[in-house]
C-alpha cells in the first residue's frame, strides 16, 4: 500500500490567486517517483489558527506531510508558531542556525536585522533542514511517530536545493520510502465518450483496485491510466498486464494507442511503416488535421506534407511518396450534387491526380464564429470519405456534439480515426 502524503502551500497570495502554486506540482512529482500518494493539497492563508487547524488535520491524514512557506522573519510568517502550538512544542532558540543566518548577512555585507532571529526558534524536538543560501531554514518534525512534517521555504530555489540535499535522504534512508515506486502505463480511446468508457469498465475503475486504473479526457481523446506500485518496471509490467488484456478485449479498436501518443501520430507511423501516401481534403471552417500531420516533418523523411513539387517527384518516385502527406483546403462544398456523391467524386479524383495512396475528406467543418454564438452545445453533421488506391472508396455522414472548443477538435480526430480503422482493414 502507498504512503500517503499532503502538501500545505502558505499565503495569502496563493490563496488570492495572484501568484501561480508551483510548489505542489513539483512536490507531488518527486514523492510520486518515490511511490508515495500525495492524496491532498492544502492551500491556507496567513492566519494562525488556519494555519494550525491545517498542520492538525494533515497529521491526522497522512504520514508524510510537507509544507512550503511561512519561514520568514516577518509577522506574516506563522509556520513555526503553528507547527509548535498544533503540537505542543514550544519554540527553542538555535545558536547554530542564527550562526548561519548572521554569516549570509555578513557575507553580503548588510546588517542583519532583529527580526531576522525569530527564523532560529524551532518546535522542540524538531531537526533543522539546512538552507544553504537563504535565512529561512526549513522545519523536519516526528509527529507521535505516524506523521513526519517537513517545513520547507516557499522560494522555489531554495525549496528544491533543501529537498534534494536533505528531505530525499531523510525519507529514503531514515523512513525507507522509495522501495517501492509508481509505474504507469496510459491506453488511449476515441470513439466513446468518458461515462461509456466507465460503464463498459466498472470493475476497473474502483479506487481500491490493484493495479488503479484512471480516466482523463483532454480535446476528446480519453485516456485510461494504470497505476501500479512496484519494485521495478519489470514487475510493473507484470502486474498490469491483466488489466491491459481485459481493455483491449474490452474495448477493442476504440483503443488507438498508449503514452503521449494521439491519432495524428499513430496515422503517420502508419503510413510511413507500411510505405503507403495519403491525400488529405479537409471543407471549411477551422481545420486542424492539416496543421497535426504537418509537424511529423523531418529531415529524414523531407516530404511527409509537402507541396506540389514533391507531388510531382512522387509520381515518378515511389520512395518519395512514403509517408508523404498532400493536403488541400476547400472553403466550401462548390457541387450542387448532394454531400455524398460530391465527396465520392471528390476523393477519386484528387487520389488520382495526387497519384496517393489514400485520399481523405473529411467536412464541412463549422464556421468558428457561428459555433462560438451558439447558445447551447453545438451539433454538427458532417460527412467523411476516404478512397484508395485498390479501389475502395467509401463515404459516411456524421452528426458530432459538444462544447464550442472542443468540437473541431472531436472532428478532426473523428476523420484521423475513420483512416485509421479502414487502412487496417483494407
Amino acid at each position: 500500500m502507498s504512503i500517503r502524503a499532503e502538501i500545505i502551500s502558505i499565503g495569502d497570495e496563493l490563496t488570492s490567486g495572484q501568484r501561480l502554486d508551483t510548489n505542489s506540482q513539483w512536490l507531488s512529482i518527486r514523492l510520486a517517483d518515490l511511490g508515495v500518494s500525495t492524496v491532498f493539497h492544502t492551500t491556507v492563508g496567513d492566519t494562525l489558527a488556519d494555519n494550525i487547524d491545517v498542520f492538525r488535520t494533515a497529521a491526522r491524514r497522512a504520514a508524510i506531510v510537507i509544507s512550503t512557506g511561512g519561514l520568514g522573519p516577518t509577522a506574516d510568517d506563522l509556520t513555526r508558531e503553528a507547527m509548535a502550538e498544533a503540537f505542543d512544542c514550544p519554540l527553542e532558540f538555535r545558536q547554530a542556525a542564527m550562526d548561519h543566518i548572521a554569516s549570509l548577512f555578513a557575507k553580503r555585507k548588510r546588517p542583519m536585522p532583529e527580526r531576522n532571529r525569530v527564523q532560529a526558534m524551532f518546535p522542540k524536538s524538531s531537526l533543522e533542514i539546512p538552507n544553504p543560501h537563504g535565512t529561512a531554514p526549513g522545519i523536519d518534525l516526528n509527529v507521535n511517530n505516524t506523521c513526519r512534517i517537513f517545513a520547507l521555504p516557499g522560494v522555489p530555489a531554495e525549496m528544491m536545493q533543501m529537498w534534494e540535499q536533505t528531505v530525499l535522504k531523510r525519507l529514503t534512508g531514515e523512513m525507507n520510502v522509495g522501495a517501492e515506486r509508481w509505474f504507469y502505463r496510459t491506453l488511449k480511446v476515441f470513439g466513446i465518450g468518458e461515462s461509456d468508457v466507465e460503464a463498459k469498465l466498472p470493475d476497473l475503475i474502483h479506487r481500491d483496485r490493484i493495479p488503479r486504473v484512471g480516466i482523463t479526457v483532454s480535446k476528446a481523446t480519453i485516456s485510461l491510466r494504470i497505476a501500479c506500485l512496484a519494485k521495478n518496471e519489470h514487475e510493473a509490467i507484470e502486474a498490469s498486464r491483466e488489466t491491459e488484456k481485459i481493455i483491449h478485449d474490452t474495448l477493442g479498436e476504440l483503443v488507438f494507442g498508449e503514452g503521449e501518443e494521439e491519432l495524428d501520430d499513430v496515422v503517420h507511423r502508419w503510413l510511413v511503416e507500411h510505405k503507403q501516401s495519403l491525400s488529405l481534403i479537409e471543407i471549411g471552417g477551422d481545420s486542424l488535421i492539416a496543421s497535426w500531420l504537418a509537424k511529423h516533418s523531418q529531415p529524414a523523411n523531407p516530404h511527409p506534407f509537402t507541396d506540389a513539387k514533391a507531388i510531382d517527384e512522387a509520381h515518378t518516385n515511389p520512395e518519395a511518396r512514403i509517408g508523404l502527406v498532400e493536403s488541400r483546403w476547400y472553403p466550401s462544398w462548390t457541387s450542387s450534387l448532394d454531400e455524398i456523391e460530391t465527396m465520392r467524386q471528390l476523393v477519386e479524383q484528387v487520389r488520382l491526380e495526387s497519384n496517393t495512396d489514400w485520399c481523405l475528406a473529411i467536412g464541412p467543418y463549422p464556421q468558428h464564429d457561428a459555433v462560438e454564438n451558439m447558445k447551447s452545445m453545438p451539433t454538427c453533421q458532417f460527412v467523411i470519405g476516404l478512397a484508395s488506391r485498390c479501389g475502395d472508396t467509401r463515404n459516411e455522414r456524421f452528426e458530432l456534439g459538444g462544447h464550442p472548443e472542443l468540437i473541431f477538435h472531436r472532428i478532426a480526430k473523428a476523420g484521423l480515426d475513420y483512416f485509421r480503422r479502414h487502412a487496417h482493414l483494407a
